[in-house]
C-alpha cells in the first residue's frame, strides 16, 4: 500500500482533471433547483410567522443547515434524493398550514405565494425535477441576463453564509440573527420581478452578516480549542491502524479524538483539519498523529490509498462516485450511498472500523510543513510591514489567497512573483518560491482565521489603496462572498484565479467583473505591470 505522491508534478492530476469528478451530475444540479424553489417558499412563510412572534428558530436551522449542504456535490441515490425532497417538502406544507391556521383564528387576509410544487408519493424523482425546473425557467424567462446573473450571485452568497453559521453552530451556537437574513435573502429570491439594485443591497447586507459570523466564528474556535501557535505537522505515517477525517469540521474531529483516546489507533487529518494540528487543545491527544494526503479537498487517491477507517465530516464537499465502499463513514443526514451513517456523535463503527482495518504495515516517512501562526508574533511582523508601507519604504503591497494547489496556478505565481515591481512585498497565505520580501501564512483553509488576520493588517494598512493588490487564488463556496467584501472594504485591485465553470459560470463571472470590478488573471507578467 503506497502514500500519495506528495505535491511534486503528478499534485496536477487528481479527479479535477481525471473523469470529470468534480462536476456536478445533472441530476443534482436540477434537484438543486428544486430545493432552492422549496427553501425560499418556507422562507417567505417562516418570516411570516416571525412577524406574527412564532417561534422559528427550528425552521431557520433547517433552512440554512439545507443551503449549506447544497455546497456539497457527493453522490446521491434517486432514493435519497426523493427523501431529501420529501423532507423538506413536508415541512413547506406544514410551515405553511401553520401561517394559514393563525391567519384564519385572528381573521386577517392571508398573503400566499403565487406558485408552488405540486408533489404526490406517487410522483418519481424525474416528474419532481421536470416540475421544478418549469417553474425556474418560466421565473428566468422574465428576468435579464444581469439580473440572472445577480441572481446566482446573491445565491452563492447565501450558501457562503448559512455555511460559516453551521460552522459557528458547531463551536459556539446558533447565530439567529444571521440566520434570519439568510431567510430575508431567500425570500428576496420570491419576486417575480426584482430589480438589480434591490439584488445588490441584499447581496451587501449578506456580506456584511458573513464578515461578522466569519469574526465571531475566529473568536469561538479560539475559545473553544485554545491558543494557535506556529507548529511543524507530520506528514508521515506510523506502522499501526488508523483512521483518516476529512472535510473541515474541527468539532467533530475532537468529538472522535475523545471518543478513541482509550484506543491503540492512529488518527490523520484530511483536507481542511491540517489548521487542527496548531490549537493547542488538539495537540493535548497523543492519536492525532499528523495529516494524510497532498490535496486541500477532492482527493479521491487518498481515500483509496487509507488503508483504514475514513470519517467524512459535515459539508466535506467530497464526490465518491469512483471510490470503493465500505470503511466510509459520515456525519452527513443524507448519507451518500454505500456510506454508513453516524449519529448522535458515536463515532463506535468508525473505531471497530479501524480496528478491523489492514492498517500502515510500516510508517513512511514525509517531509512535514509549517502551519499555524503565533499571534503575538505575527502581529508585531504585521505592524513592521504596515509602518514600511507607510513611509513607502514598501511601494506595493500584494496579498495572495489561500491555494487550490493546481501545477498551472503553481507556476503562475512562480512567474508573478519573478515579473513584481521592486520595492514589492507579499502577504502570502499559499506560495513563497525563492522571494525575498515575503511573508508565509499557513491557515490551511480557515477564512475565519485569515480574514483575523487581515482585519489587523487593515487597521494599519489601507484596503483602498491604489497600491495594495489582492489575488484570490482558491475557488470555492465562500469565493464571490469575499470578492465583494474586499470591494466593499475598497479594495482597489483585485485579481481571480480561473474557476471551474461549475464553481463560478463564465457569464457570472463577467457581471462581477463588470458590477465589482474584478479581474481575472492573465499572463504573470501581464497581471505584474498592472500592479
Amino acid at each position: 500500500m503506497f502514500y500519495n505522491y506528495y505535491r511534486d508534478d503528478s499534485s496536477e492530476y487528481n479527479e479535477c482533471n481525471a473523469r470529470g469528478a468534480c462536476s456536478i451530475a445533472p441530476k443534482i444540479s436540477s434537484l438543486q433547483e428544486v430545493l432552492i424553489i422549496f427553501l425560499r417558499q418556507l422562507s417567505f412563510y417562516a418570516l411570516m410567522l416571525d412577524k406574527f412572534g412564532e417561534d422559528i428558530s427550528q425552521i431557520s436551522a433547517n433552512i440554512v443547515e439545507s443551503l449549506s449542504t447544497l455546497v456539497s456535490t457527493t453522490d446521491y441515490t434517486d432514493e435519497q434524493l426523493l427523501g431529501l425532497v420529501g423532507k423538506q417538502y413536508a415541512f413547506l406544507i406544514k410551515t405553511k398550514r401553520q401561517y394559514l391556521n393563525i391567519c384564519k383564528q385572528k381573521k386577517i387576509s392571508c398573503e400566499e405565494l403565487k406558485f408552488g410544487l405540486d408533489i404526490t408519493p406517487q410522483m418519481t424523482l424525474a416528474g419532481i425535477i421536470s416540475q421544478g425546473e418549469k417553474i425556474f425557467l418560466n421565473k428566468y424567462n422574465k428576468m435579464s441576463v444581469q439580473q440572472k446573473n445577480m441572481y446566482e450571485i446573491l445565491l452563492s452568497v447565501l450558501k457562503s453564509v448559512s455555511l460559516n453559521i453551521v460552522k459557528l453552530k458547531e463551536n459556539r451556537g446558533s447565530d439567529s440573527e444571521a440566520e434570519i437574513e439568510v431567510l430575508k435573502g431567500l425570500d428576496t429570491l420570491n419576486s417575480g420581478r426584482i430589480s438589480l439594485t434591490k439584488i445588490k443591497n441584499k447581496i451587501k447586507e449578506l456580506v456584511n452578516i458573513d464578515e461578522r459570523v466569519l469574526n465571531e466564528l475566529y473568536e469561538a474556535q479560539k475559545l473553544q480549542y485554545g491558543k494557535l501557535v506556529e507548529t511543524i505537522v507530520s506528514h508521515s505515517t506510523n506502522a499501526g491502524k488508523a483512521i483518516l477525517v476529512s472535510g473541515g469540521s474541527l468539532s467533530e474531529l475532537y468529538a472522535l479524538l475523545k471518543n478513541a483516546e482509550k484506543s491503540d489507533i492512529d488518527i490523520y487529518t484530511h483536507g481542511d483539519l491540517l489548521i487542527a494540528h496548531t490549537f493547542e487543545n488538539f495537540r493535548k491527544f497523543p492519536s492525532l498523529k499528523g495529516h494524510y494526503g497532498s490535496c486541500s479537498d477532492k482527493c479521491i487517491l487518498d481515500f483509496a490509498t487509507f488503508p483504514g477507517a475514513i470519517l467524512l465530516t459535515k459539508n466535506s464537499s467530497q464526490n465518491l462516485e469512483y471510490l470503493y465502499r465500505g470503511r466510509l463513514f459520515t456525519t452527513e443526514v443524507f448519507k451518500p450511498k454505500g456510506v454508513v451513517q453516524i449519529l448522535n456523535s458515536d463515532f463506535t463503527p468508525v473505531i471497530e472500523s479501524a480496528n478491523e482495518s489492514k492498517g500502515f504495515a510500516k510508517g513512511q516517512k514525509r517531509e512535514s510543513e509549517k502551519v499555524g501562526f503565533d499571534e503575538e508574533i505575527l502581529h508585531e511582523k504585521l505592524s513592521e510591514i504596515a509602518e514600511k508601507f507607510n513611509n513607502k519604504d514598501i511601494e506595493k503591497l500584494v496579498i495572495v489567497g489561500i491555494s487550490n494547489y493546481s501545477k498551472q496556478q503553481e507556476l503562475y505565481f512562480k512567474n508573478l512573483f519573478a515579473h513584481l515591481p521592486d520595492k514589492t512585498f507579499v502577504i502570502s497565505f499559499s506560495y513563497i518560491f525563492n522571494y525575498p520580501d515575503v511573508l508565509r501564512i499557513n491557515v490551511v483553509n480557515n477564512l475565519a482565521l485569515a480574514y483575523s488576520i487581515l482585519r489587523y493588517l487593515f487597521d494599519k494598512v489601507p484596503p483602498d489603496s491604489k497600491r495594495v493588490s489582492f489575488f484570490l487564488t482558491k475557488c470555492d463556496a465562500c469565493s464571490i462572498s469575499k470578492i465583494i467584501e474586499l470591494k466593499e472594504n475598497g479594495a482597489k485591485n483585485i485579481f481571480l484565479s480561473h474557476c471551474p465553470p461549475n464553481v463560478i459560470n463564465p457569464s457570472v463571472l463577467s457581471t462581477l467583473e463588470k458590477t465589482y470590478g474584478i479581474r481575472t488573471t492573465t499572463s504573470p507578467e501581464a497581471d505584474a505591470k498592472k500592479i
